[in-house]
């Protein structure tokens, strides 16, 4: 869907702000959602709360081509729609991420390898994913490129009820559920108040505000100024496989490498390679540099995962995830919403640059944050709980 929408849009009207805009559209609405819908992952259950969000996700996306095929799809609804999708998206993601210390414990696995494997098992759709998008939108175009995103969901919730383990909470019994707005609200101090996740989630949000419009926009235009839109999936792919080989190499050096060090050097080198986007449009180029790219960057997300599950009690997780997503993505329509005009009177190279300059600035944050100078398993307050597995 994120290859498919900014195509359909450009297709349909020609401009890089509008594409912005749906971009944009599809990010707001995740940011409320991921930050209310952590307390309903915590009340509800990590497992259950999966399954519902892909299932209403599938249906949203697929109100999309239906619509267009009765009624027709004006850029005013395609907004409300993906808006609409969006709201079910955040939920789905803190419960997903929630749920790796459940397999961890399942699996009798260590956190920083169930985090890469989760990692490259979402890069693997990364792959899948733009690459089959690009084939799609090639031969049946955008609009019903979009079935294969619902059927996506169908078949991801298929697999989170029948695989995941059902969870039994510590000490047997689930502790009393507290008023959700004060669940919520608990979340919210929590992270806060907690220097690591409080400088997690800034340090995400400085990613986020400048990375959002890469896969959205400014990818999208390149191609589709260059006449190879359906190009867009394919240089996506691989970036998506350069995150495999990323988060899978952390895994590997979690036992003989520092968090810290890790966590900056991957910073450091991604700026270094988005700024490399900015040199040449050749196709052969972006392929290489989008390999790079995402292997330096795959272990970004595994350290930072590891971070939140080792520092946040078993019972709060859902909220404590769903908050930090929600800082972490808070500026992320901002980032949409400008690169379009960026890219649409100043062109890609312009806004690559930008890429690499935001990136770097994350880097001297979390260099300098004192919330990121104590993240090794020895400094963690909570281990994720032992828990009694059920299937």
């Amino acid at each position: 869907m994120s290859v498919a929408m900014p195509i359909l849009v450009l297709q349909r009207t020609g401009s890089a702000v509008l594409a912005g805009v749906v971009a944009a559209a599809a990010m707001a609405p995740l940011v409320l959602s991921a930050l209310f819908g952590g307390a309903l992952v915590d009340r509800f259950g990590r497992r259950r709360s999966s399954v519902a969000a892909d299932l209403l996700s599938a249906a949203a996306v697929a109100a999309l081509p239906l619509l267009d095929m009765t009624l027709g799809l004006g850029i005013p609804l395609i907004l409300g729609l993906v808006a609409l999708g969006a709201v079910f998206d955040g939920p789905g993601m803190a419960a997903r991420e929630a749920l790796r210390p459940d397999v961890a414990a399942k699996a009798k696995l260590p956190l920083e390898k169930i985090n890469s494997w989760g990692e490259a098992v979402d890069g693997i759709g990364g792959v899948a994913g733009p690459g089959l998008a690009g084939v799609l939108i090639a031969i049946i175009g955008p609009m019903n490129t979009l079935w294969a995103t619902v059927i996506m969901f169908f078949l991801a919730s298929v697999l989170t009820f029948t695989v995941v383990p059902s969870v039994q909470h510590t000490g047997g019994e689930r502790p009393a559920v507290e008023p959700y707005w004060q669940s919520v609200w608990q979340g919210l101090k929590f992270v806060w108040t907690e220097g690591a996740l409080r400088a997690t989630a800034l340090t995400g949000m400085l990613i986020v505000l400048f990375l959002t419009p890469l896969s959205s926009v400014i990818m999208p235009a390149m191609m589709f100024q260059a006449g190879k839109p359906e190009q867009t999936g394919f240089v996506l792919a691989v970036f998506a496989v350069g995150g495999i080989i990323g988060a899978i190499g952390y895994g590997v050096i979690a036992r003989f490498a520092g968090r810290r060090i890790v966590l900056l050097v991957a910073l450091l080198l991604t700026s270094l390679a988005f700024l490399g986007f900015a040199l040449s449009t050749n196709f052969g180029w972006l392929l290489a540099l989008a390999l790079v790219t995402g292997v330096v960057s795959g272990p970004i997300n595994p350290v930072t995962a590891v971070v939140m599950q080792e520092r946040t009690p078993e019972v709060m997780r859902g909220r404590v995830i769903g908050t930090i997503t929600s800082l972490s993505l808070a500026a992320s329509p901002l980032g949409a919403v400008v690169a379009g005009p960026i890219v649409e009177y100043s062109g890609p190279a312009t806004a690559f640059l930008i890429i690499g300059i935001g990136c770097l600035l994350a880097t001297v944050y979390a260099a300098l944050t004192p919330g990121l100078r104590k993240i090794e398993p020895s400094d963690a307050p909570f281990a994720p709980a032992q828990q009694k597995v059920t299937t």
